[in-house]
């Protein structure tokens, strides 16, 4: 719906597939208009990584790195973010996680300025879930949007990569999917009405269309 992209107009690269191709052998300049990370079941931080953990964290390292070395248009959500982030030098920390909720998000005076994120404030609401955060600014990245609690919502490397850790993705509606899916991650199962009517009451549209400028002022037409 946001982005108004066909299954024609998406190529998926999944990092758990062995037969996926690497990161390095991507021509992106001649086969791609954009990079999407999108969130993860994984996460970054832990010490007893399954093998398939292993390999969606080195792949995603790998290409996060060459997408700001080549400051090619990206846009990585949640553990993209975080992806983004650790490859240029940043560090995640625990004391800021979200469960599923709608928090307030308020645009810098970059975040005003950048043609992304101009229009989506001075102040919007977006899901979130996550249990890290970006705690060391990462190298080269810009503050676009903060929030009350987690500080780093969104950043900007160079003029063309960014990260949120909000979910500009999700809908109301996908936020019921996400709940029936993760929700016992997030929250004791007894508060899942409570939780229900917390997302619902948020108005999220901002958000969602940063999806759609994204894919505005990046993709390419034939």
């Amino acid at each position: 719906m946001y982005g108004r992209l066909g299954d024609e107009d998406l190529e998926i690269m999944d990092l758990l597939d062995t037969d996926a191709c690497e990161p390095e052998t991507l021509n992106l300049q001649r086969d791609y208009s954009g990079v999407i990370i999108t969130g993860s079941p994984f996460g970054f931080h832990g010490e007893d990584k399954s093998p398939e953990h292993q390999r969606v964290e080195r792949r995603v390292r790998a290409l996060a790195k060459r997408l700001i070395d080549q400051d090619f248009p990206t846009l990585g959500i949640c553990f993209g973010l975080q992806a983004l982030s650790l490859a240029s030098g940043g560090k995640l920390v625990d004391g800021f996680g979200e469960d599923l909720q709608a928090p307030r998000i308020s645009l810098t005076d970059d975040g005003h300025r950048d043609p992304l994120t101009a229009h989506a404030g001075p102040v919007f609401y977006s899901y979130t879930g996550h249990s890290q955060a970006v705690g060391l600014l990462p190298k080269g990245a810009s503050i676009l949007a903060t929030g009350d609690f987690c500080h780093v919502q969104m950043l900007r490397w160079g003029k063309n990569v960014y990260g949120t850790q909000f979910h500009p993705e999700i809908t109301r509606k996908g936020m019921h999917i996400r709940i029936n899916t993760y929700g016992d991650t997030y929250y004791p199962a007894d508060q899942k009405a409570a939780v229900i009517a917390r997302c619902d009451s948020a108005d999220v549209l901002s958000a969602n269309q940063l999806i759609t400028r994204f894919v505005e002022r990046y993709q390419r037409t034939a």
